[in-house]
């Protein structure tokens, strides 16, 4: 059988199966694949990059129930527009630090000066740069979010093979966030991807990216105002990212496009400041 033929193949099966919809056997089985991949205990997929990150600051947002609003997620002037825009969404407002001159992403003394400012951080999300990750200071960024007991969220948007000097991403955040659209290494069309060693984590981004349903029968969030989002991923998707990890047919990852975020007009909107309270 050519390679080619393998991922029809595997769509024909689902096809065949009748589990169409998310959260059946593949969608499990794809997001182990991409785990172990990535050297990550837990997967989980999601419908976007957009819908993973989504997930996951809703999780680490459910620690801060006592600040209805006004908490913020710290991320870089210059970086993945969903860093700050999702954040906004679901009411965080985005708290702008130098990006490094050298190596271009988010210093990580900006980033522990944001965090003894006594504003209220939901969590840390930082874009990693392929080209100069192994000249980063991410151990330092993970000690320094550590030691201030905030979340750190790695955007490594489509680089699945990205290490950090030979080290897997996963051992120095609670959750590395990756792309499965166009311009991935692991390009199936659509999808996002949520990579941790944390179960914690994992439960909590599960049950807000499955309609507030945890895991087994009458599992729910405990909330009063939201339930969690439908940002599940179908089979079709699951089963291609299958497939790519059995051929070993990656594409080659598009240089990442990080934008000037900070000063955007839309964060001084009437919308923005309703949503965050800030």
């Amino acid at each position: 059988m050519k390679d080619t033929t393998i991922l029809e193949q595997k769509e024909l099966d689902v096809m065949a199966c009748g589990g169409w919809g998310t959260i059946s056997s593949h969608s499990v089985t794809g997001a182990a694949a991409l785990a172990d991949y990535v050297d990550a205990k837990h997967g989980l997929l999601c419908h976007s990059l957009d819908a993973a990150y989504e997930a996951l600051i809703r999780h680490f947002g459910a620690a801060l129930a006592n600040t209805a609003y006004g908490d913020y997620i710290v991320t870089a002037e210059v970086s993945e527009p969903l860093n700050s825009l999702v954040a906004v969404c679901v009411g965080a407002a985005p708290l702008f630090v130098p990006n490094c001159c050298s190596c271009g992403m988010a210093k990580p003394k900006a980033i522990e000066e944001a965090l003894t400012s006594g504003k209220t951080v939901r969590c840390v999300t930082v874009d990693l740069l392929p080209e100069k990750i192994d000249d980063y200071k991410l151990d330092k960024l993970a000690e320094i979010c550590k030691v201030n007991n905030v979340p750190l969220i790695l955007n490594a948007g489509g680089y699945f093979s990205m290490k950090w000097q030979g080290k897997a991403l996963v051992d120095f955040a609670d959750a590395v966030i990756y792309s499965l659209e166009e311009g991935s290494e692991i390009y199936t069309g659509k999808g996002g991807f949520i990579a941790t060693k944390d179960t914690d984590v994992y439960a909590g981004a599960f049950a807000y990216h499955n309609c507030g349903r945890g895991f087994g029968e009458g599992c729910s969030l405990n909330v009063d105002e939201i339930v969690g989002g439908d940002l599940r991923v179908t089979e079709w998707t699951s089963v291609a990212a299958e497939a790519i990890l059995e051929t070993k047919q990656f594409s080659e990852a598009a240089p990442r496009k990080l934008v000037k975020m900070a000063g955007q007009p839309v964060f001084e909107s009437a919308y923005a400041k309703k949503m965050t309270g800030n």
